[in-house]
């Protein structure tokens, strides 16, 4: 089922929560020393976002005191704040989380037509961020009228629509990733028909909205890309988790940003073991990987060439789910 977070709002559900970790365990007391990953787990009752050591230690949940559930989590710059969806009865917003003083604020309006975010991604600046934005009204199936990339400014809250995707379906970009200097953004796509995928591409966009650049075949079903540190490869995987839950054979791939010499990363040949969401490690050696079967979500860590896995946390069946893991910068 196609994955609108914003159509319907979830009301918030009581649960225990874990107490707020100390400047020890959570950050270090400084910005950031690339020693967590972040990632999405629904373990403590409803999704929230969580760090854990590389190592697949120090396990704990972080930014319990924003509101609802808390999803999609991205790292700043400089390793000290979380970005990430904030979805509870006033709808989807983004939130960031200070790792050093332990608290979460909001970071822009959503007054109407606004209804919604999705999706924030730290520039390399650490200054501006790149979201979807959603607009109303919403039509009768309960989708937006547009479903659009923004860039926010997050010192004087202005925003800027980049792209716009009006229409029945509410096509719209997924997974934005800033290239390293900043001057690109990629994506995926998938244009429905009738209520179904009809293929989904990885596309490349100047941070202006021109020069749009298709990267991949929509046959290839490719999806949730990543930038390497270096901005000399994107890192992709087939089927992308958000649109395909189950029953597809997921495998990693990079490839340059001009659209030339892609590279198979795995070789998976069912669908009962698969590897999506990549993300790229701060030195650009390895990727953090949501490793999926027909029962769990678990983290992975892979060399950035392609090897040997490394299981960072063994999940289990749901609720006990690690999803959208996250490195930490090094702050320089």
């Amino acid at each position: 089922m196609r994955r609108w977070l914003v159509a319907v709002f979830a009301l918030v559900v009581a649960a225990c929560l874990l107490s707020a970790p100390t400047a020890a365990s959570a950050g270090g007391g400084r910005s950031g020393n690339g020693q967590w990953i972040a990632y999405q787990s629904s373990r403590s009752g409803q999704e929230g976002v969580w760090l854990i050591r590389p190592d697949g230690t120090h396990n704990h949940e972080v930014a319990t005191d924003a509101p609802g559930e808390r999803l999609l989590p991205d790292w700043s710059p400089d390793g000290r704040y979380l970005a990430f969806i904030s979805r509870s009865e006033n709808g989807d917003l983004i939130y960031e989380y200070d790792t050093i003083k332990h608290t979460s604020r909001q970071l822009f309006d959503c007054n109407s037509p606004c209804v919604g975010y999705d999706e924030p991604a730290y520039s390399p600046d650490g200054r501006h961020m790149a979201f979807i934005r959603y607009l109303g009204p919403f039509s009768d199936e309960g989708l937006p009228a547009d479903c659009s990339l923004w860039i926010g400014d997050r010192r004087t809250g202005a925003v800027r629509q980049i792209t716009s995707n009006r229409g029945t379906e509410c096509d719209r970009e997924y997974n934005p990733t800033w290239s390293p200097d900043g001057k690109h953004l990629a994506y995926w796509r998938d244009p429905y028909v009738d209520g179904r995928p009809t293929g989904t591409a990885v596309f490349t966009i100047r941070a202006d909205g021109t020069g749009e650049h298709r990267l991949t075949n929509p046959a290839m079903f490719a999806g949730s890309p990543s930038w390497s540190p270096d901005g000399q490869w994107i890192v992709f995987s087939t089927y992308p988790l958000a649109e395909f839950q189950c029953c597809q054979i997921s495998n990693l791939y990079r490839i340059r940003p001009n659209g030339t010499r892609m590279q198979k990363l795995t070789n998976l040949r069912t669908d009962q073991l698969r590897a999506t969401q990549p993300r790229y490690a701060p030195d650009g050696k390895n990727l953090v990987v949501t490793a999926v079967t027909p029962t769990t979500r678990s983290l992975w860590i892979l060399p950035a060439t392609g090897g040997r896995p490394r299981t960072v946390a063994p999940g289990g069946p749901f609720p006990d789910f690690y999803t959208h893991g996250t490195w930490q910068p090094k702050h320089r």
